[in-house]
């Protein structure tokens, strides 16, 4: 190779499968460069060369577009799992960019075998990137692809295998007495090796300490053990080596992001909600917490760009930039059971969703409870969403008691000011005025008939000069843009100072949550009037 070219590798997603036992695939091909990694189980890996080899977990394979075709087959006696990894690749030779490849593949091997753990953990790393944005999210993407890339090179080419077969005795020992007490300083001697040439070669091998290595084992065979609706915490944690529940729990959120109490609400089924509304309000409600869920990161002030109120209930939950055009891409390589859609603001006429039926289309409609039943019925959780229903109509008639001195002093008019555009709120077809207008009862300026809104309506609010007027979700910017115009000085309501400008970017009727913390700001607002 000429030494000023390099390669260039850009992930594409990440597929998991997990096949039955004797379960034996069609021959396949790499349409891109392709990393295949057993996480658990056995089976072979059979090449249209007449090549075959077996794998188990950690084994790892690659495949090159135009490389010979593959099959894959799980042992009889049981399944296997693995992960396929896309990614494209090219060959950069100074000016000129042409299609390659990594030449992983050496010797006359087909597959080769890593520590598992490591290999999951910058798996995992590799699917948050996946779920980035922008251009700090491909140099993520890239990264994580990168240290994924090395960690198997370094696996398939070390040089002697004396040193790491004696570090592999002592990992197997480690799988084989995660619910024993096991003390790291046995090892070294299991190994033949002094303590700190050990630790140096197992680190060298694993990219962890063997401590660390032991943690990270533990944590994978407990999420496993969290997929039996049957096991209870406590039995999980000795199931693993952890006598005390409350040290496995803290072990646990630390090396995985999320408590296992949290973690273990996923357990019935992976649930991705895919929308331009904030649906995860549903599920969590339901007491679901989703795999992933739309974000609106330029909108909401937090981390996640979820909204503050459901931020922390959604830790862990992959954030999907909704102010972006979501692709199946984006959710599909996160193995959900069901994702929940509906028509997205910006749609791409994806048709990769989901395979037999895993992706299901709510229905657009004006009222919350049809999507929260909608969501309910597709998991089975219809009694918590009445349950919810009743709680919810209970705070509105608290709510419309309160607000009584407020509600009927004067008409309303309910405005969003946008860069160059008044919208104007009807008295229905919409959550927010069939809360405003219809369960809290305040009145409407009577000539609004109309349903949803009317857009580029500054002109007819001059024309209706209504008594007072109510601004949402109105950037600061553009209010003082109108706030510019000699039109708008001239408006009764603003020469009668009685135009209200609550916070209310959070203000959200769509979901049950959502709702109810912006029931509890309207009180807290109009009740100072």
């Amino acid at each position: 190779m000429n030494p000023r070219s390099y390669f260039s590798c850009y992930p594409l997603q990440i597929a998991t499968f997990h096949y039955k036992e004797g379960f034996r695939t069609e021959p396949q091909h790499a349409e891109h460069g392709l990393i295949g990694i057993v996480q658990s189980g056995a089976g072979m890996l059979f090449l249209s060369n007449g090549r075959s080899c077996p794998l188990r977990e950690g084994s790892f394979f690659f495949a090159r577009p135009g490389d010979i075709s593959f099959e894959l087959m799980a042992d009889p006696g049981g399944s296997l799992k693995l992960s396929l990894v896309h990614y494209a690749a090219a060959q950069l030779d100074e000016d000129r960019l042409t299609p390659g490849g990594y030449e992983l593949v050496h010797g006359d091997n087909c597959s080769y075998r890593a520590a598992s753990a490591q290999t999951e953990s910058l798996l995992s790393n590799l699917r948050q990137a996946l779920n980035e944005f922008g251009a700090i999210g491909d140099m993520r993407k890239q990264l994580a692809l990168y240290e994924l890339l090395l960690h198997l090179h370094a696996h398939q080419h070390a040089p002697s295998r004396a040193g790491t077969d004696s570090i592999q005795t002592t990992i197997d020992y480690m799988e084989r007495r995660l619910s024993k007490p096991l003390q790291i300083s046995e090892l070294p001697r299991l190994a033949g090796m002094t303590p700190s040439s050990y630790c140096r070669a197992f680190k060298k091998l694993t990219g962890l300490s063997p401590g660390s290595y032991l943690t990270k084992l533990r944590m994978l065979k407990a999420k496993e053990l969290m997929t039996d609706k049957q096991a209870s915490l406590r039995d999980i944690a000795v199931s693993v080596g952890y006598q005390d529940e409350l040290y496995f729990s803290r072990v646990f959120k630390k090396t995985e992001g999320i408590s296992p109490s949290i973690y273990l609400k996923r357990r019935d089924r992976k649930i991705a909600v895919v929308s331009s509304h904030a649906l995860q309000d549903h599920l969590l409600a339901l007491g679901i917490l989703p795999i992933a869920a739309p974000s609106f990161p330029t909108y909401h002030l937090t981390p996640s760009g979820f909204p503050s109120y459901l931020h922390e209930r959604l830790t862990g939950t992959v954030p999907l930039n909704a102010e972006n055009p979501i692709r199946s891409s984006d959710v599909v390589p996160l193995g959900p059971d069901l994702i929940l859609r509906t028509k997205l603001r910006h749609d791409l006429s994806d048709k990769h969703w989901g395979e037999e039926g895993s992706a299901i289309l709510i229905d657009h409609s004006t009222s919350w409870e049809h999507y929260f039943r909608a969501i309910a019925s597709r998991v089975d959780r219809m009694a918590e969403a009445e349950r919810a229903i009743r709680a919810m109509s209970v705070l509105e008639q608290e709510a419309r008691r309160k607000l009584e001195p407020v509600t009927k002093q004067g008409k309303w008019t309910i405005i969003r000011l946008l860069p160059d555009n008044c919208r104007i709120y009807g008295v229905k077809e919409h959550a927010l005025t069939d809360l405003f207008y219809g369960r809290l009862q305040f009145q409407a300026e009577e000539r609004i008939s109309h349903g949803t809104y009317l857009d580029d309506a500054f002109d007819q609010l001059v024309e209706w000069d209504p008594e007072q007027l109510l601004v949402i979700w109105s950037e600061e910017p553009v209010i003082h843009q109108f706030n510019a115009d000699p039109r708008w000085q001239q408006l009764r309501a603003v020469r009668e100072n009685r135009v209200y400008y609550p916070d209310s970017r959070e203000w959200d009727p769509w979901g049950p949550i959502g709702r109810e913390h912006m029931i509890k700001a309207m009180v807290r607002f109009f009740v100072k009037l």
